[in-house]
């Protein structure tokens, strides 16, 4: 029976913000060749361009060539179904670091 290419292969995400980092959305995305198998995968965005910064992945494909499918399909669903969670996880990063600035100054 052929795998259904139209499934999700992002089992897991998270959304949060690391002082000194930024913008942290990781997942599990699920391999295309090796079935049963997750790669952890990694991306930071600056908290107020929401670009790329730092990218990784614990694949084969990352580790040689620094690139790989599992990052692009993250990047993809940072553009589309997280991008309001990232939003949210931008005004709440921006808010601390503004009441920060207030009760040190």
């Amino acid at each position: 029976m052929a795998q259904n290419q139209t499934q999700n292969p992002i089992t897991r995400t998270s959304v949060h913000f690391t002082l000194g980092e930024g913008i942290v959305v990781s997942a599990d995305v699920q391999s295309k060749t090796r079935r049963g198998l997750t790669h952890y995968t990694r991306i930071v965005l600056d908290p107020l361009n929401l670009e790329v910064v730092k990218a990784t992945c614990d694949c084969e494909g990352f580790t040689f060539r620094g690139k790989c499918w599992h990052i692009e399909t993250l990047k993809q669903l940072i553009m589309s179904e997280l991008k309001e969670e990232v939003e949210k996880v931008k005004d709440q990063m921006l808010k601390f670091e503004e009441e920060t600035m207030r009760d040190w100054g």
